[in-house]
């Protein structure tokens, strides 16, 4: 019964339109965080929507009314990082990257732009804002896609570099931004806008599950288990005999990394092979060498 129920939901997870629903989800959550609690303090988001903001802000003084305009540029600024998507990614992750950045253009035109922040505390607002931006940018990447600008070049770089995610990505491009800011605009500015850009690193992060890496040891007494995992995940899987301590009986060690959207599906198939398995994860592990990032 528990098998049947967790295939169900696997199937569910897994399937495309669950998916896509997530990328429209996390770009209607990014855009709330962005126009409820980001914008009405003078704050700007990270990026390309940073800029766009920025140019939206010259031209909003020069018209002398506010307006959602950022999120047409926004797409204007995201089609050379398209191609990359196309071309440096791939053809599944560039779809869903227009799916999240078309989702973020049309919330964040549609929903309104607060004329004064929903909270009274600067700080509070910030970080709150943070977690909903950070959070629709997780959503978005954890359905194999993502809300474009510098989200693309973040997921590019960590599949090239094992230590790189994308929230670090997003960290250290946004450092030009910043410095823009500090000459035009008050220290007091910079510095919640550097928080909101932090907390939502921080909860991409902590969302795309592609960038937690785990280290999983099995030990079982039956054989085959390694040719069954690499068929099944398609991860390396490194094994050694062994011996129990107390009964002197030979075991099988394996060992193998696999991140931690892949972590439940690869633990099912360790117990459909060997329900008597004993497993050891550790999470959060650096690995160095041929470890694949996979979306």
């Amino acid at each position: 019964m528990k098998k049947g129920i967790a295939a169900a939901r696997n199937k569910v997870v897994d399937s495309p339109v669950f998916k896509d629903f997530l990328c429209v989800l996390g770009g209607f959550i990014y855009s709330f965080g962005a126009n409820i609690f980001v914008r009405p303090l003078g704050l700007y988001n990270g990026g390309v929507i940073g800029y766009s903001q920025l140019i939206t802000h010259f031209i909003e003084k020069a018209m002398g009314r506010t307006t959602n305009l950022y999120a047409l540029l926004y797409i204007a600024l995201n089609i050379p990082l398209f191609v990359l998507a196309y071309k440096g990614v791939n053809r599944r992750f560039f779809l869903r990257t227009l799916l999240g950045t078309g989702s973020i253009a049309l919330f964040g035109y549609l929903l309104p732009t607060l004329g004064t922040p929903i909270l009274d505390n600067i700080l509070t607002c910030s970080i709150v804002g943070g977690i909903f931006t950070g959070s629709g940018t997780g959503l978005l990447l954890l359905a194999g896609g993502c809300g474009g600008g510098i989200d693309i070049l973040g997921v590019w770089m960590a599949q090239k570099k094992p230590d790189v995610s994308v929230g670090k990505v997003s960290i250290a491009v946004n450092l030009t931004l910043y410095i823009f800011l500090l000459f035009l605009f008050n220290v007091e500015t910079v510095i919640y806008t550097v928080i909101v850009a932090i907390v939502s690193a921080l909860a991409v992060d902590r969302i795309h599950y592609q960038n937690i890496t785990a280290e999983i040891m099995i030990f079982t007494k039956k054989e085959g288990m390694d040719k069954a995992l690499i068929r099944g995940v398609r991860r390396g899987v490194t094994e050694w005999v062994g011996a129990g301590a107390y009964t002197d009986e030979e075991t099988h060690i394996l060992v193998s990394c696999v991140n931690k959207y892949e972590e439940h599906d690869f633990i099912e198939r360790i117990h459909e092979f060997d329900p008597k398995a004993f497993i050891i994860i550790n999470e959060n592990v650096r690995v160095r060498g041929n470890f694949e990032k996979r979306m």
